[in-house]
């Protein structure tokens, strides 16, 4: 993998496949969002977003084990060793399964606390536990086949996690079809689609690791606490950007239903929906970015590393211009595709006109930050993703919304990506006078 020659095409090469898989993940969940919409109702879309932080803490899983894992064995390939790589893959997804099945056992006993603090009752709550009781086992198949295509792309094949991902899409639309439009199985339907899905793409990835990897393979291994404390260290920060967005994610449930009630919750849904296709977007560079960078500075490139940061925060600046532009202007078209009234599609339409400017940093802020764990430097990381998600966040989103309403609600985002921009660029400068002075 001779990433010095041109180092763009590199990045597309790595980045792209890894970017169409997280998008088309994002078409699933819009799919599912699409039928619940225009077959169930808001309230439907609503109960969905009251258990976003439930998928969000298992990304934060997939992302803190799957990022931490493939850094330690992107090291080792790049110091040429295949063999203790492929133990470092193993033990990688053993733990997963263990701290999955532990999490999706903890998350049930908490159902009820949790539809009592979100004030969520009756039709709500009802939707709620049909959804969720089915995703608890949805949950763990989809973050282990997400660190299946982490890996995948570290074997030098990043096409294949993103021919799965495409087989993916289309049986979830063709199973969303049948289950919520023609059998009218409502909520549940729709989770079971999900479930069936995740499970199919397990399968297929786990086959690539018996069969087809050249570099990385199941191997017999013996835990390893060195590995596993490395491992968490590693994927700190990506962890608590996603507890980040789980915090925040409740937060905003909560504000919602104080200040605006279930059409807040509703048009907050269909706003996430593309703010979640974008910061996909920015996940896949940045997983591009992971692969690249921690091959290089196991090689001491680091002044590739830094090339390749650059060049991948340009390319989602421009990304991101493209979704504040197009949100900006069919913002209310597209919430009248999942069957919202018009006092929802009009909040929404305010929305996207807020977060234009959450599109143009939010990839710089991502990016950075899986950038320093590439690099090993967990701490700058873990403070961009604090920054981001929790401290400044949760700041505007408490303070916004008691002044300015349902206004509030929009602005407290940009804000705080704005704001942490600005400390990820100071902590860019601090490393770039670090390595020149090696």
């Amino acid at each position: 993998m001779d990433i010095t020659e041109n180092k763009l095409k590199t990045i597309f090469q790595f980045s792209i496949p890894s970017v169409i898989a997280m998008l088309l993940e994002t078409v699933i969940t819009i799919t599912d969002g699409y039928f619940t919409g225009n077959y169930v109702g808001e309230d439907a879309l609503a109960a969905i977003n009251l258990g976003l932080p439930v998928l969000y803490f298992y990304l934060g899983i997939g992302l803190c084990v799957g990022v931490g894992g493939t850094v330690i064995c992107g090291k080792m390939l790049g110091a040429k060793d295949s063999h203790r790589a492929s133990q470092v893959f193993s033990q990688t997804i053993v733990t997963a399964v263990i701290v999955c099945a532990a999490t999706s056992l903890v998350v049930l006993l908490l159902f009820s606390p949790i539809l009592k603090v979100l004030r969520a009752d009756g039709k709500l709550s009802a939707y709620f536990t049909q959804y969720y009781k089915i995703m608890l086992f949805a949950y763990p198949l989809m973050v282990i086949e997400s660190i299946f295509g982490m890996f995948t792309r570290m074997d030098g094949k990043p096409q294949a996690c993103m021919l799965v991902r495409v087989a993916s899409c289309i049986l979830n639309v063709i199973l969303d079809y049948i289950l919520v439009g023609r059998l009218a199985l409502g909520i549940q339907g729709s989770a079971a689609a999900t479930l069936a899905v995740q499970a199919a793409a397990v399968m297929i990835q786990a086959a690539y690791f018996l069969k087809l990897s050249s570099n990385i393979r199941f191997r017999r291994f013996r835990f390893d606490r060195a590995v596993n404390k490395a491992t968490f260290l590693n994927g700190s920060s990506e962890f608590i950007g996603e507890m980040a967005s789980t915090i925040s994610m409740f937060t905003y449930n909560y504000v919602l239903m104080k200040y605006v009630g279930v059409q807040g919750v509703a048009a907050f849904t269909v706003l996430g929906f593309a703010v979640y296709g974008y910061s996909m977007v920015a996940i896949g560079f940045g997983q591009g970015l992971t692969t690249l960078v921690s091959v290089s500075w196991g090689a001491k490139e680091w002044k590739t590393a830094m090339d390749l940061r650059r060049a991948t925060n340009r390319i989602l600046f421009g990304v991101g211009a493209l979704f504040a532009v197009g949100f900006w202007i069919l913002g209310r078209r597209y919430a009248g595709l999942f069957g919202c009234s018009g006092s929802v599609e009009n909040m929404v339409a305010t929305g996207f006109r807020f977060y234009s400017v959450t599109f143009l940093i939010m990839g710089y802020d991502v990016t950075n930050s899986m950038y320093f764990t590439s690099c090993g430097d967990a701490f700058s990381s873990a403070a961009i993703s604090a920054l981001r998600g929790i401290v400044l966040l949760l700041t505007f989103l408490l303070l916004f919304p008691a002044i300015w309403g349902m206004t509030g609600v929009w602005m407290a985002a940009p804000a705080a990506e704005a704001l942490t921009a600005i400390v990820s660029a100071y902590l860019i400068g601090k490393q770039k006078r670090k390595t020149e002075s090696r």
